[in-house]
């Protein structure tokens, strides 16, 4: 394979992963009405932070006594910092050995077009699987919008139409700010196998399933990891239902894809293999990442710690949202 065929490659691979990622991307946000925000950004440095003027507590309004004259107590009009963290991502080094495209005679803007739209999957699952890891960890370090279901026995342990509206309570007079739901698929099936019926598909794509329910709120489908407990016993596993508001979870692209290709002797065949690294940033609504705790360039376990999130919104219902827990049988 000659070095223009070696460009060739990297280019189309380049290309259709922008592309494929680019479009669907756009897709998503449209379908999951804004709640999983993924947009293209340019972050400098590990952190992204926006400041805000903060709610005042108690609010702006008072009772006074028209006849008197005591001193009052002031509040303060502050401001809050809405941080978000650069995760880095990455490809292994992937075999794209020069004897196979002469062997087969394949050209090599087929394999690039190829590897392109896997990592486009791929990478798209990955940001998407970190950001429900991220909101639900988040979520979970706040009890009063965590409903727990999963100890109840019979149907009422499970994932019900009821249980999403006890769930959506939880922001009481503004439960309609959830928008969307996020369940993985076992739940799912186990609310449709309680007689439910639903013909409404909007968006597939991947391992990522977005319809709607019958109270017309959207239901994103998705086999997370980041959405289920396991258990020994398989009966007893938990799962996660993610109740969101509008850009409860934003992720941002950084542009920054690079690629590298590298070849080796002293085999059989000359081995040549190819590595991509990239970065996005993650936040969430209601939260900020803990510079100092958390760090940078955060491992999955780090995102995943609820402390490392720290709660900036003093009202719950400002918040992301609410989670469901429960079984799927």
């Amino acid at each position: 394979m000659a070095l223009s065929d070696l460009q060739v490659y990297s280019e189309y691979a380049y290309t259709t992963f922008t592309e494929t990622l680019q479009q669907q991307v756009e897709l998503f946000n449209a379908a999951t009405g804004g709640a999983l925000m993924l947009s293209s950004a340019a972050h400098q440095g590990d952190f992204s932070q926006e400041a805000f003027f903060a709610r005042i507590a108690g609010g702006t309004v008072r009772r006074r006594n028209a006849y008197g004259s005591a001193a009052i107590t002031e509040k303060i009009l502050s401001q809050k910092e809405d941080v978000s963290v650069k995760v880095a991502a990455g490809t292994p080094p992937i075999r794209i050995d020069p004897g196979q495209f002469r062997w087969i005679q394949m050209n090599p803007e087929v394999a690039g077009v190829v590897l392109g739209q896997q990592l486009a999957v791929d990478s798209m699952a990955d940001m998407l699987n970190t950001g429900l890891g991220v909101v639900r960890s988040a979520l979970s370090g706040v009890p009063e919008v965590v409903l727990d279901v999963s100890a109840d026995a019979g149907n009422a342990g499970l994932m019900s139409f009821q249980n999403l509206n006890r769930a959506q309570a939880l922001f009481g007079d503004r439960s309609s700010r959830i928008q969307t739901w996020v369940t993985h698929s076992a739940p799912l099936h186990a609310l449709y196998g309680q007689n439910l019926k639903n013909e409404n598909g909007l968006f597939s794509y991947g391992t990522i399933n977005v319809i709607r329910d019958p109270f017309g709120k959207i239901i994103v489908m998705t086999d997370s990891p980041q959405l289920i407990e396991v258990n020994a016993n398989p009966a007893l596993n938990k799962y996660h239902t993610l109740g969101l508001t509008t850009g409860a979870l934003r992720i941002g692209q950084n542009n920054d894809f690079e690629a590298n290709e590298e070849a080796r002797n002293g085999r059989e065949n000359i081995v040549r293999t190819y590595q991509a690294e990239w970065s996005f940033n993650v936040g969430v609504k209601g939260f900020a990442w803990d510079k100092t705790a958390g760090g940078k360039s955060p491992t999955d376990a780090a995102l995943f710690q609820a402390s490392n999130w720290d709660r900036i919104m003093t009202d719950k219902k400002d918040l992301a949202g609410v989670v469901l827990t429960s079984r799927a049988a």
